[in-house]
């Protein structure tokens, strides 16, 4: 598969903070969506809120507090058809989850009072957006037009069910829009981590689709940001195929290298039509130096089942 031609590095603006309608309506598969994951591994706690908009004018999302056991979350809100209001992606509201970017590029806020969860989630990126197009694999054509991903430092507090939490931590966002097709994808691993204190942070996505390996992401140490070349991963499954422990070493196009070594803290066992995305906020390390991951792989459903019990 060949990347598309683009400069590099990609600077991204403050209008690709908003709805880029002209890829809203681009055939069947056509999609755009915001992510916003903030792992508390200390509370054995994940995060995780997820707003689209398809055809244009259909609108879902989701929100879920996952805890220690992978079969059910402590929390969820999924609603696959939801009422949009609000200023663009300014400052909007799908189903009652708000979402805010205040600062363009950089920061993100979301909240959320129901009757069992309250939440205020603020999120402010270490490093600028980074476009997979930059990656030598580039942004694969079934997922989408333009991604964005960015590692950052979040600030959370919620009341779950009557459990009060505030934590200061790292978590990950991202924003795509285009066409996408994830069926493409046998198998892949989305990864973030980023220390605890100081800037440094890695992100990788390996996929396996359409009999090629592919590497996406960046590292993002002493101020700089620059593409991943290389990652080896091991995993560490339980008998449901759940990553339990996650250990990689990552290179970069400046010939840094970076190592992880992630333990299983809270996730959950998230169907999504004919996969399974298994979402694990991790304690973990990098280079040594104490750090917080998210790690979510994505299965076929009917790969796990033959499998497992």
């Amino acid at each position: 598969m060949t990347a598309p031609v683009r400069p590099r590095p990609t600077v991204f603006t403050a209008a690709d903070d908003l709805l880029h309608n002209e890829y809203s309506t681009f055939g069947p598969h056509a999609r755009e969506s915001l992510a916003l994951t903030a792992p508390i591994p200390d509370e054995q706690l994940l995060v995780f809120a997820y707003v689209w908009r398809e055809g244009g004018d259909r609108w879902g999302r989701f929100l879920f507090v996952a805890g220690p056991d992978m079969a059910e979350p402590e929390f969820l809100d999924f609603s696959a058809v939801a009422k949009y209001s609000g200023d663009d992606l300014h400052d909007f509201e799908v189903d009652g989850l708000r979402w805010s970017q205040p600062e363009p590029l950089y920061g993100a806020r979301i909240g959320y009072a129901g009757a069992e969860l309250q939440l205020d989630l603020a999120f402010r990126g270490m490093n600028a957006p980074f476009s997979y197009h930059d990656n030598a694999d580039g942004c694969p054509e079934f997922m989408a037009h333009d991604r964005y991903e960015q590692s950052g430092h979040t600030e959370v507090a919620l009341n779950l069910k009557g459990r009060q939490v505030q934590f200061v931590g790292r978590g990950q966002r991202d924003h795509s829009w285009g066409p996408r097709n994830w069926a493409c994808m046998q198998h892949w691993k989305w990864i973030n981590c980023a220390t605890r204190d100081g800037d440094t942070a890695i992100h990788c996505m390996l996929m396996n689709a359409l009999g090629e390996v592919m590497t996406t992401g960046y590292l993002y140490a002493d101020g700089t940001l620059s593409p991943i070349v290389h990652g080896d991963v091991d995993t560490e499954l339980d008998k449901t195929m759940c990553h339990r422990r996650v250990v990689g070493r990552f290179r970069d196009e400046l010939g840094r290298e970076m190592s992880m070594d992630a333990e299983f803290a809270a996730g959950w066992s998230m169907p999504i039509g004919d996969l399974v995305l298994n979402e694990v906020g991790m304690h973990a390390t990098l280079d040594g130096a104490p750090a917080i991951a998210h790690v979510e792989m994505g299965w076929p459903q009917d790969y796990v089942r033959k499998l497992t019990a």
